[in-house]
């Protein structure tokens, strides 16, 4: 019995010895603006509040911080627009079947919010796409995180709404930014 509370004694003392003397692993990286995205973190920027998209015209996200390669963006909305002077309304999240040929997005639900950039490319990681300058991406309620990427001009964020006939809207949607970066 005093042999086996000896041993029990020297291995605390060996164990305590080794946690103290053993190196400290590597510091703990910064986390990506992707991952602070996912992970809902405070944005370096944020829309003081919510600004409104109107449902007949090209909409620029009124930024004052600009847009720079690798930074992370999530755009909210809420809203509905109103698709024809009879007065038809839709959820800016859009719907199903997907647009197709002859509509702003061709790959996005019909009526939904979208956006795109004027100069880089812009990922969806919701959708797995990168879209181009110019093209079109879905947005509707929650974008999901989205990574830009630009070695060039700087560029703008501009939303609309995934209809071939934006002539007779109404309606629009409310609008909150988030932005992450280094």
């Amino acid at each position: 019995m005093r042999v086996r509370s000896l041993v029990s004694r020297c291995t605390v003392v060996l164990l305590a010895a080794a946690v103290a003397i053993w190196p400290a692993g590597p510091a703990a990286a910064a986390s990506l603006p992707l991952d602070r995205c996912y992970d809902l973190e405070t944005p370096q920027h944020e829309d003081e509040r919510d600004w409104f998209a109107p449902g007949n015209v090209h909409t620029t996200w009124p930024s004052p911080v600009g847009m720079v390669d690798r930074d992370v963006f999530r755009a909210s909305a809420i809203g509905t627009i109103r698709i024809d002077h009879w007065g038809t309304r839709k959820s800016i999240s859009g719907e199903l079947p997907l647009a197709g040929s002859g509509w702003p997005a061709p790959d996005a639900p019909r009526y939904a919010l979208i956006a795109k950039v004027t100069s880089g490319s812009m990922l969806v990681l919701r959708n797995g796409l990168t879209y181009t300058t110019g093209r079109w991406f879905p947005v509707g309620a929650d974008s999901g995180c989205m990574l830009y990427s630009n070695g060039g001009a700087p560029s703008r964020l501009i939303f609309s709404f995934n209809d071939p006939n934006l002539g007779d809207n109404g309606g629009g949607a409310s609008v909150w930014v988030r932005q992450w970066w280094n």
